[in-house]
């Protein structure tokens, strides 16, 4: 059948409202009536679950909302117009239903043989409006206590890192030249937390939000002294706002500070213009941060309604069941697994309370290759096989300058033993082995619902080397008492990797 695009979009959204209808409708008569709900007491109440939060990234939002694609889903700034530093009066449900309306009754009054013409009539009416003319009855339409575009609610992962931040990304490269920000990149020493793009940025293609997080780390200590105050200012703002919009906890103080580094940015962002980047800023996500701090003060902070969460969820339910596909046919054997996965978690869940297996302590570090079986525990990962192999005691000390190390290492297997020799006496003691195999790093992998964190933490312990004259020894935090939790660092040993992180068998 011959459709044109618009045509073809305008089929796609009724299908989607009607779905959507299908779907939510039970929600009209709950919503009205109540409906009884066992709490966690035992008690019986009637429940009104009410449509009241909707998360999706900006092109579903606007095809929720029944909004012109361009313009803002949650006020009523026209395209031309984002850019203004003046309030708009906000979106309603009633008001664009109303607009709805009025086109349909409009174009029901041209003659009835001429479908096609009332379709377009329809369509610019609610066009010239703002409002999206693809469907006359929204999904949401006769939803109790609805606010369709009150309910949509701000995202970091599409609207700030996607969208804000790699805008800027683009800006600072035209401003300052590519080759040189990825020369200031590579140039840039390896510090714990910190990704090297060892390559720069420029030759990235389809980049992940936890890259892009990654960049925003690094990028402002990159363009200090070859971009101007102004510049520099305005991107300072904005990644204040950034970090700001995602405390896991706010109050009128920190939403303070969040407005003033939007006020910030918007003051200095005539850098962009003035060398000739931009000629406005009428620019949907970057005008959706006025809406943040009402968002917050509605919603709660952003980690409630990030669509980073679910998209974490792609990791669990999609890419590890394709890895263990063979890579033909692949969905049936992805679904196979992910079932697999999902009764072997059911069946752990049931024999935890049949043999009585203790909780998992706070911190606890698990080998385990599959973290759906053991979510709460903190996995560690290493290279299959050893940097060095069968290295001896005698190198280790020295290219890993840790002199005591055969001391420590007496004291780690006395420790092992079940019958422990007193520390007096271990200096008379010789070690049972004298090779060891060394990795230089390893990787934390915490359980994360947030695609940044996906990636784990990397902690190294290089020797000395050519590159790395003095090696490279990262310092981490251990903690040594289930007291030490609640007491800042009182209960920690701050303790050099040179010490600890020679991992080591019998050879």
């Amino acid at each position: 059948m011959n459709m044109t695009d618009q045509e073809h979009r305008i089929r796609v959204q009724k299908v989607f409202h009607e779905a959507m209808r299908v779907v939510l409708e039970p929600l009209i008569q709950a919503g009205n009536e109540g409906v009884a709900m066992t709490s966690s007491d035992g008690s019986v109440r009637d429940v009104f679950p009410l449509l009241s939060c909707y998360v999706a990234d900006y092109p579903e939002q606007c095809l929720v909302t029944c909004t012109k694609y361009g313009t803002c889903v949650k006020c009523r700034a026209k395209a031309t117009e984002l850019g203004d530093e003046n309030s708009h009066e906000r979106r309603t449900q009633s008001w664009t239903q109303g607009i709805i309306d009025e086109a349909r009754i409009k174009s029901e009054r041209l003659p009835a043989a001429n479908a096609n013409a009332r379709a377009r009539y329809f369509h610019t009416y609610c066009m010239s409006h703002d409002v999206a003319g693809t469907v006359q009855r929204p999904f949401w339409h006769g939803f109790p206590l609805c606010n369709i575009n009150q309910a949509i609610t701000p995202d970091v992962l599409h609207q700030l890192y996607q969208g804000v931040f790699k805008h800027i990304v683009a800006w600072c490269q035209i401003a300052v030249g590519k080759q040189r920000l990825d020369s200031r990149i590579r140039a840039l020493p390896p510090a714990y937390g910190l990704r090297r793009f060892k390559n720069g940025i420029s030759a990235l293609s389809q980049i992940s939000g936890s890259e892009r997080k990654n960049m925003a780390k690094i990028l402002l200590g990159c363009l200090v002294g070859i971009m101007p105050a102004v510049g520099i200012k305005a991107l300072t703002a904005l990644l204040d706002f950034i970090y700001i919009a995602q405390y896991e906890t706010h109050d009128e103080i920190t939403l303070g500070y969040l407005d003033d580094a939007l006020n910030r940015f918007v003051q200095h962002r005539h850098y962009f213009i003035d060398i000739g980047l931009r000629e406005h800023f009428n620019i949907p996500k970057f005008h959706s941060l006025v809406h943040y701090a009402d968002s917050i003060r509605l919603f709660g902070t952003t980690d409630n309604y990030n669509t980073e969460m679910f998209e974490r969820l792609h990791i669990d339910f999609t890419k590890n069941g394709f890895r263990a596909s063979n890579k033909r046919d692949e969905f049936p054997q992805m679904t196979r697994w992910l079932s697999r996965q999902e009764k072997l978690s059911r069946f752990e869940t049931h024999l935890r309370p049949r043999t009585n297996l203790p909780p998992d302590p706070p911190g606890d570090v698990s080998m385990e290759p599959n973290p759906t079986l053991h979510p709460k525990k903190t996995m560690i990962s290493m290279a299959k096989h050893p940097t060095y192999p069968k290295s001896t005691i005698s190198v280790i000390k020295e290219k890993h300058n840790a002199p005591d190390f055969d001391y420590y290492l007496k004291v780690y297997i006395n420790s092992r033993l079940s019958q422990p020799l007193r520390i007096s006496e271990l200096d008379n003691h010789l070690l049972p082995l004298t090779k060891l195999d060394v990795y230089n790093l390893f990787r934390f992998h915490p359980t994360a619902i947030n695609d940044g964190d996906s990636e784990g933490d990397v902690v190294k312990a290089l020797r000395k080397s050519r590159t790395h004259p003095k090696g490279q020894f990262d310092t981490v935090i251990v903690l040594v008492g289930d007291e030490a939790e609640s007491t800042g660092v009182e209960g920690r040993l701050f303790s050099c990797l040179k010490y600890i992180n020679n991992s080591y068998r019998d050879n």
